[in-house]
């Protein structure tokens, strides 16, 4: 087997490479007819039809952008594979090892739960750049993926492809200001990151917290709209009060002084923890000074710290 290469050395060294695409013959034919002639390609970016893949041949796109899986709504969703079987094909692309998906994660995941020994797939013609744009689109584009997951797809999207923001919002028909938006959310602290991942806060709580730039009022503003259950406009009336309370005279809550700015290793370790969140999909923290400290990695199920304990050892 060929060693995989180190991370941090572009896309290629991300996803393996793709082999040749040979045209599908469908699972009912071959049975009945054996071999037969390839399939005329029918356009340049996929097989004609539906084909009928082995799940035990399919391999989960490593960036796969929702990183949350809901257990009960995989049972549920297995329960309806059982009864209905799986309406919607999922999107692969031909491998030397067998398939890798590109979009329908939670669909072959929900199969394998319902015993399901082959599931309906289309094939892509697919480099790496198209399966890791097609999988993050696709995914980006689907209703119940949290606030948090969809900003790091755009994050992904516009660091990987080297994107603006107006860009990055016309390949997956948002708004710019959507993407915007999204995006600032990763500038919040760890707390509340983790809320609007697991969706104790939304979006529109997010945008609230977002209107201060102080982190100390954003985490005690947090603390009462958990508490309280604000609304969305609850929230940022709250935040406003704060804000002026911090300004107030006799406030403990002062501008920074100069003396208390990011020194050069701080901004350093803030790119790197950039980086880093980029390799491996999950928010990285690095703490600590030149001599000693910690790299933090943030995960959110056993299926995400699985997914970076083995990126990590490879």
């Amino acid at each position: 087997m060929a060693q995989k290469p180190a991370l941090g050395k572009g896309l290629a060294s991300l996803l393996p490479a793709a082999a040749p695409v040979v045209s599908p013959q469908s699972a009912a034919g071959a049975q009945a007819a054996g071999p037969s002639s390839p399939v005329e390609v029918a356009n340049k970016d996929r097989h004609p039809g539906v084909s009928l893949a082995s799940v035990e041949e399919i391999v989960a796109n490593e960036f796969q952008p929702r990183r949350d899986f809901d257990d009960v709504a995989l049972q549920e969703l297995a329960q309806s594979i059982r009864e209905n079987g799986v309406i919607q094909p999922l999107i692969v692309r031909k491998t030397l090892e067998g398939y890798q998906l590109i979009a329908g994660e939670r669909r072959l995941r929900a199969s394998k739960i319902a015993g399901l020994k082959q599931v309906p797939v289309v094939i892509r013609k697919s480099t790496d750049r198209e399966a890791l744009e097609l999988a993050l689109i696709e995914n980006i584009q689907r209703q119940d993926l949290n606030c948090i997951d969809e900003a790091l797809a755009y994050f992904q999207l516009a660091q990987e492809f080297s994107l603006t923001q107006e860009e990055v919002a016309k390949k997956v028909g948002k708004e710019r200001t959507t993407v915007a938006n999204h995006l600032r959310l990763l500038r919040l602290p760890e707390a509340i990151i983790d809320d609007l991942k697991k969706q104790i806060l939304t979006f529109g709580h997010g945008k609230a917290l977002l209107s201060t730039d102080d982190n100390e009022i954003r985490l005690r503003a947090r603390a009462q709209i958990v508490e309280r259950r604000l609304s969305v406009r609850d929230s940022e009336a709250l935040v406003d009060q704060l804000k002026r309370q911090g300004q107030g005279p006799g406030s403990t809550s002062q501008p920074p002084s100069p003396s208390s700015d990011r020194s050069p290793v701080q901004v350093r370790f803030e790119r790197l923890a950039t980086d880093l969140a980029r390799s491996y999909g999950s928010k990285v923290e690095i703490k600590g000074s030149e001599r000693k400290g910690k790299i933090v990695f943030h995960f959110t199920s056993r299926s995400d710290l699985e997914r970076i304990l083995n990126t990590l050892q490879n």
